[in-house]
């Protein structure tokens, strides 16, 4: 919803609880449709949020979407991908507004937009190793432009869930709040300050800032060795073992074949 044109602000909601705000093709397509109508109508922020109240903000890429024929189920041109790119280049601020749990995908989200104001009983967790599924090294070179080596490595090997005040002492998250109703006043604070600064200078540095905080270029050696890690993995028995196992909604039991 755009909050008046004086403003400035466009608030976006994901609104598919059911579903735990997976991020599926309509999801994304929404999202990515949301990025380019508030730059068509002169956004100057934008406030991502889930509905009030959920127990988690998304559940991550859609593990409907993920391929078992033995294709690559996360390539570097996939829906994903393709809308944290949008986040990137949107010409304003992107402020993600949290409250549940952040999964998978959803952390890279959370982390590709320009702020975080979390309610203090969020929790992150990068779960591709609950799944078996080996993360494409695009979205590995993000996290770790966001968090500390150790803390990254510890997320991804782990799986398990860090608290938002732990994401804040690693810089991810810029602002804590109690509840809902304070992370809708916190974010929309925030939004309406930054929409009262200068525009174009904003835009300017978010460019530069998002280009001196990319990865570094891979060698073609690297991308090869990267791309034979990644194809084992996901032509392997644990891949497929681990999507089966999250539609029955049971432990995945791997075995490392």
């Amino acid at each position: 919803r755009d909050l008046g044109d004086a403003s400035g602000v466009v608030e976006v909601t994901m609104a598919d609880a059911g579903r735990r705000n997976a991020l599926g093709a309509a999801m994304l397509g929404g999202l990515h449709d949301a990025l380019d109508h508030a730059a068509a109508v002169g956004c100057r922020a934008m406030v991502v949020r889930a509905e009030p109240g959920v127990s988690t903000w998304s559940a991550g890429y859609d593990i409907e979407s993920l391929p078992v024929d033995g294709t690559d189920p996360l390539t570097w041109t996939n829906p994903l991908e393709a809308l944290l790119h949008a986040v990137e280049q949107a010409p304003f601020p992107v402020i993600a507004a949290v409250e549940g749990g952040v999964w998978g995908g959803a952390c890279e989200l959370v982390l590709t937009c320009d702020l975080v104001v979390a309610v203090r009983t969020a929790t992150f967790a990068i779960t591709p190793a609950r799944l078996g599924v080996p993360y494409n090294t695009a979205g590995v070179a993000h996290f770790l432009s966001a968090l500390p080596l150790n803390v990254a490595r510890e997320m991804f090997f782990t799986a398990d869930p860090v608290t938002a005040p732990d994401m804040a002492d690693y810089g991810v998250v810029n602002r804590i709040v109690g509840d809902a109703d304070e992370l809708a006043e916190t974010s929309l604070a925030l939004a309406t300050r930054i929409a009262a600064r200068a525009p174009l200078a904003i835009q300017a540095i978010k460019g530069e800032m998002t280009a001196l905080t990319g990865a570094r270029s891979l060698t073609s050696d690297d991308f090869e060795r990267l791309t034979e890690l990644r194809r084992r993995a996901w032509t392997s028995a644990d891949y497929q073992e681990g999507v089966r196992a999250f539609r029955e909604k049971r432990t995945a039991r791997f075995t490392g074949e």
